[in-house]
């Protein structure tokens, strides 16, 4: 640990930094993406954290109760979906090397630059007291954000070991193109037609909106419709659920996990005084706790009431604020952030949590 007074220290990377914007602030608020810091050390992580939801009754937590899992599909933009369109460029504006003005093919004296990298939200699926649902978790990708958050919803592997997908091995995408207004069509190879044996249909349907919500959050124009291929062509449906037509992000109250964290990342090493979390939730009176808790053991260290900005309607709402770790000695930690429940679990599914394991020096 630093002495007392030090100022904190995190490796960065100014050209991510630049990098991250609002593009995903249809889908939930954009949680001051241009403050994510590059995550500094990251290792890989393997154990689960059976502990993850024992720690719900220690706080209090969300009173709605959350039942089922929404099917894809939903209101199309246009059709009743009345969350303001995004402000500023999206990242596929930022990252994508075809927005270039140059379009003449390199001479023979030239070298192609390389593909150009980002960070780029993806939805992963995880457990929650209601069931799995999504979680969101910025990974820094090369090339097309687009072709990179579907293509790493469904084949790709979260740095959080807690979370994961439920698309069938073998499955990847080849292609992500956009009509420029309303579309995103995203083409799958070698997905099950039909509802693959062992998958329930509230699986698949989940399995389709980690698709959804990662391609329209690293579009950033707002709740576009997406339109799945079965390798390149229209399929009836798609694991056995319909893809005929374009579908639409389900309700993020009934499909995504109350509460994301967005830093510290996984597997972070921090040092200094403070430590800075941020986040997304939607939690009884806007109430989120957060708490640093050693990875060996279940002794909590420090806790602090946060506040997010809202908690009414069908969406998540940005918090941030630190942590003093200044007295907190060396080693490793788990970062917990948890919904707020006024019933102390005896009504609703209880409280909703997320958590990174970090390193303190």
């Amino acid at each position: 640990m630093t002495r007392p007074g030090d100022q904190p220290h995190v490796e960065r990377d100014p050209r991510l930094a630049e990098l991250l914007s609002d593009a995903v602030s249809d889908i939930e608020p954009a949680n001051r993406l241009d403050a994510i810091r590059n995550e500094t050390k990251v290792t890989s992580m393997s154990s689960r954290r059976p502990w993850l939801y024992a720690v719900g009754g220690a706080v209090v937590a969300t009173a709605a109760v959350i039942t089922a899992i929404a099917a894809a599909g939903g209101t199309l933009p246009g059709q009743g979906d009345d969350d303001p369109a995004p402000a500023g460029q999206s990242e596929q504006a930022t990252n994508d090397p075809t927005t270039a003005d140059d379009t003449s093919e390199p001479t023979p004296s030239e070298t192609p630059a390389p593909p150009s990298s980002s960070v780029v939200p993806v939805y992963f699926v995880g457990d929650t007291p209601s069931g799995p649902r999504l979680y969101r978790e910025f990974q820094k990708g090369e090339g097309d954000p687009l072709v990179y958050a579907a293509a790493t919803s469904v084949a790709g592997s979260a740095d959080d070991p807690d979370y994961g997908t439920l698309w069938p091995s073998g499955v990847s995408v080849s292609e992500v193109t956009s009509d420029g207004a309303d579309i995103l069509t995203v083409s799958v190879a070698g997905a099950p037609h039909d509802l693959p044996s062992g998958m329930t249909q509230a699986q698949a349907q989940l399995a389709l909106q980690q698709v959804v919500y990662s391609v329209q959050a690293a579009h950033g124009q707002g709740r576009v419709g997406v339109q799945l291929l079965l390798d390149g062509a229209r399929s009836d449906q798609i694991l056995g659920q319909p893809t005929s037509e374009p579908l639409a992000n389900a309700p993020a109250l009934k499909t995504l996990s109350l509460v994301s964290l967005t830093s510290p990342a996984e597997g972070q090493t921090v040092s200094g005084d403070t430590l800075e979390v941020e986040g997304v939730a939607n939690s009884f009176e806007a109430n989120v706790i957060v708490r640093l808790q050693r990875w060996e053991g279940t002794e909590v260290v420090a806790q602090e009431p946060f506040m997010a900005e809202g908690w009414m309607g069908d969406k998540l709402f940005p918090f941030s604020g630190t942590i003093d770790i200044s007295g907190v000695p060396s080693g490793e930690y788990v970062v917990i952030a948890m919904t707020d429940d006024p019933s102390g679990g005896a009504e609703g599914p209880g409280a909703f949590s997320d958590s990174r394991r970090i390193t303190v020096e």
